[in-house]
């Protein structure tokens, strides 16, 4: 992969409008997903099972608040004509929708692989194509609505999708009230994030809570943006913002880790700041983020995100198959906890397990997002402009 390519998501809207990128919160958004990676993996005796990651679904929190701030970074002063909502719609779509559809093909695979098996005899905690994975909530996740309606399921099949779900939709009615109501479209996103965070924090609402969380940390995601325009002119010594960085990063870590009431509304609060503080780049975290390693994390977190989780129940079931035929218990179900519990019962070997599926994880999510991801961004944009360049269109400028 060319560092051209490993760089599409913001480099492209850099070159065309000369907008700045914001690189380490790249690098943060990739190692976010890699610790919900871990998050999903159990492994009895290994470091997946510190406190910081048995609490890294939280981090799905720092996505909203981050493309909220990175929408309106890139989206805010531009969607102001019907042309520029089509190409809004049509390079939004199609730099999500191509992978997870591909993701939500694998997970309706492996159930035919699992329904295959049950057929030769074995035997599994939950049944093909039932609970989560019955064939009803295939169509809500092609649509992208399992998030929004009661009567589906948002963890069914690519349980992580229940973020872009939510996500997706958020974006059209960003760009819908930019587009209709651009003079108090700020306003609106602030009294909206406001009022989702008071529904949940009373816990009783008329919409479904991933719905109030995304909604809650998006358009917060979206005024921190509007501080950072009020602040961005000024500037402070490299020791201040290493101070700053470092006691941003504590007190996210802090409160991770810790039993807080109203867990989610801190810790939105906290990524908030965090997002605001390493935005300006200044201090020794922020450099050490730039290193390449955390930049290709960062070009790969959808990826990652989005495949992790197949990859584990590949794994798993693999896991299980082999110890049925050989007479090992590696996996094992429990009725409390989350489940299942994958075990060789040497904490050696354990972490070895949890970092040779991380390594798979990111060497797979290298090729999704090569063959998948930015191809479906390069459709997206091949689409959106020929529609632009139709006989009384305007030429495209938004960038993808």
């Amino acid at each position: 992969m060319t560092k051209s390519c490993a760089k599409t998501q913001q480099d492209i809207a850099g070159k065309e409008v000369g907008m700045k990128r914001f690189q380490v919160l790249d690098s943060f958004r990739g190692l976010c997903a890699l610790s919900v990676a871990i998050y999903h993996v159990h492994i009895s005796q290994s470091f997946g099972e510190w406190a910081f990651f048995r609490n890294a679904h939280y981090l799905v929190s720092f996505f909203f608040v981050l493309s909220g701030f990175v929408m309106c970074h890139t989206y805010g002063r531009r969607l102001k004509a019907n042309g520029q909502f089509r190409h809004f719609f049509i390079t939004r779509t199609m730099r999500l929708y191509p992978l997870h559809v591909f993701v939500l093909a694998l997970a309706i695979g492996l159930e035919c692989v699992k329904l295959a098996a049950e057929h030769s005899g074995l035997t599994f905690n939950q049944g093909s194509f039932t609970g989560q994975r019955a064939p009803q909530e295939i169509i809500p996740n092609l649509l992208l609505l399992q998030s929004w309606w009661p009567g589906f399921n948002p963890q069914s099949f690519n349980f992580p999708a229940w973020s872009i779900s939510v996500e997706y939709y958020i974006y059209m009615i960003f760009a819908g009230i930019l587009l209709l109501s651009p003079a108090s479209a700020f306003k609106i996103f602030a009294v909206m994030s406001l009022i989702a965070t008071v529904m949940l924090f009373f816990g009783s609402a008329p919409l479904a809570e991933p719905v109030l969380q995304g909604l809650s940390c998006f358009f917060a995601g979206v005024m921190t943006y509007q501080i950072y325009l009020m602040i961005q002119e000024w500037r402070g010594s490299a020791w201040l913002y290493t101070v700053a960085e470092a006691t941003a990063i504590i007190l996210v870590t802090i409160a991770m880790v810790s039993d807080l009431p109203q867990k989610q509304i801190m810790l939105t609060l906290l990524f908030c700041a965090v997002i605001l503080m390493f935005s300006f780049e200044g201090g020794l975290l922020s450099k050490a983020l730039k290193a390449r390693p955390f930049e290709q994390l960062g070009t790969l977190s959808y990826s990652i995100y989005m495949t992790h989780a197949m990859i584990l129940f590949t794994a798993t079931l693999s896991l299980l198959m082999v110890g049925k035929f050989t007479g090992q218990s590696w996996v094992t179900y429990t009725t409390e906890g989350p489940g299942p519990y994958l075990s060789f019962s040497n904490p050696i070997l354990n972490n070895l397990l949890l970092v040779t599926l991380l390594v798979v994880i990111i060497a797979l999510s290298a090729l999704t997002h090569h063959f998948v991801e930015l191809r479906g961004i390069r459709w997206g944009k091949r689409w959106a402009r020929k529609g632009d360049l139709m006989p009384g269109a305007k030429p495209a400028n938004t960038p993808v």
